[in-house]
């Protein structure tokens, strides 16, 4: 017997994937439930098997081998994931959905999936009826959530001096929260987004009107709250707040000076919100043709360049635009077989006042022939900035062509990178 029980341990470890081990995941409410789940390290993050976890927690699991995808059902929502991929659907039972971007993608190995635990877990807690956490070393299951509790519980209203005040009454601390105005007509709409909470929709829906919130509506999706407020009359500011003592949100608005009501009744303002309101309207698109002239791009494997491909399309849908959007104006950085410097055509783009820039490109495997074909979809954003930045450095490469390149264009290096990037969601 002793013979057989080390012939299975053997059996189980050949079976593991190379560097998998396993975190212990512990029920203090109910010992008998304590386990353990296997885990890998990949990257500096650790992976947790979601197939193990749903087992110990008792949660519904359906997986798809021919996709390789795999969805967890509990009383409250469904999560769905898919290997090798960092987004996460989470559908209520409702069918709101929200996708979640994970920093690094699912793995998928030995037939189980393995999800980051540090951004995963806090996404699962959201989903089930028991608190979950995971402290690098441990998973801890807490005891059960009562059916009515819930993150956020009312609200409340108080006038202020220059402004009012919206108190979100809030049953433990929440960080993660933002909110804007905008005006519309004679009134003004609040909208409030806060992540990773639970709302007491009956009680809030509840909340009578006052003088100035004319009317509040309350939207709960699977990873947060939207809270819209319509108020009276007009407001220029908001500013969000954690409330010094207690959990509470506070959410001041303020009301515009006099100085400022009475600037609103000149022409001098009438004419700004026009200037204003042109700055937004789609009437100049920059058809930017990739390559050209010295810089045929990449090559394919018959010989067809990428600066041809792409003035070709450049061109063909500049006269689409014009057919269909006869008020848009069609702007191009070249139109025949040229060399553009990189830096000229942003400037083309903001001499022309430019609304959107399009830049055309053709997709080439580092290696060819190769089976892979498709298209591509690249997320910009501080963080994990290795294969943006090798794209960046590969694509861009071009500016070698140009005289004086060195002093035009900054090092790309990784802190260029993310105030690139920031400056481009700015």
């Amino acid at each position: 017997m002793r013979n057989l029980f080390a012939a299975v341990l053997l059996f189980a470890a050949w079976l593991r994937a190379p560097g998998q081990t396993s975190i212990p995941v512990q029920f203090p409410q109910d010992p008998s439930r304590n386990g353990a789940v296997a885990s890998l390290s990949r990257g500096g993050s650790t992976f947790i098997s979601l197939n193990d976890l749903a087992r110990l927690l008792g949660i519904q699991m359906v997986v798809h081998d021919d996709t390789r995808k795999m969805e967890l059902h509990t009383d409250m929502f469904t999560v769905k994931v898919t290997a090798n991929n960092p987004f996460v659907i989470i559908v209520d039972k409702k069918g709101n959905g929200s996708l979640v971007q994970l920093p690094v993608n699912m793995i998928y190995s030995s037939h189980a999936f393995f999800a980051p635990a540090d951004p995963f877990i806090p996404l699962l807690k959201n989903a089930l009826a028991e608190e979950i956490t995971f402290d690098r070393r441990s998973i801890t299951v807490g005891r059960p959530r009562p059916v009515s509790a819930f993150d956020i519980t009312g609200l409340a209203f108080s006038q202020k001096s220059n402004g009012y005040l919206v108190r979100i009454l809030c049953s433990r601390k929440l960080s993660d929260y933002e909110s804007f105005l905008k005006p519309i007509g004679n009134d003004t709409w609040l909208y409030i987004t806060i992540a990773n909470a639970r709302a007491d929709l009956n009680a809030i829906r509840a909340v009578p009107a006052t003088e100035v919130v004319k009317k509040v509506m309350v939207f709960q999706y699977p990873t947060s709250v939207q809270l819209t407020f319509r108020l009276k009359g007009q407001f220029t500011t908001t500013e969000p707040i954690s409330a010094e003592n207690g959990n509470d949100i506070l959410v001041s608005i303020h009301m515009p000076s006099p100085a400022q009501v009475a600037s609103r009744n000149t022409h001098d303002f009438e004419r700004t919100l026009q200037r204003e309101r042109d700055k937004w309207k789609l009437d100049v698109v920059v058809l930017d043709a990739g390559h050209g002239g010295d810089d045929p791009g990449t090559i394919g494997v018959l010989r067809t360049k990428e600066k041809d491909v792409t003035l070709g399309i450049a061109l063909k849908l500049g006269k689409l635009i014009e057919k269909r959007l006869p008020g848009v104006k069609v702007v191009y950085t070249r139109r025949r077989d040229e060399f553009v410097e990189l830096y000229r055509r942003g400037q083309i783009a903001n001499e022309m006042g430019g609304k959107l820039f399009i830049s055309i490109h053709c997709n080439a495997m580092p290696h060819r022939p190769n089976p892979m074909h498709g298209f591509e979809i690249y997320l910009l954003r501080p963080g994990k900035t290795e294969n943006a930045l090798r794209i960046a450095e590969r694509e861009n490469a071009v500016i070698k062509l140009e005289q004086g390149y060195q002093d035009r264009y900054q090092q790309l290096t990784d802190e260029n990178f993310i105030l690139l990037t920031m400056a481009q969601s700015a």
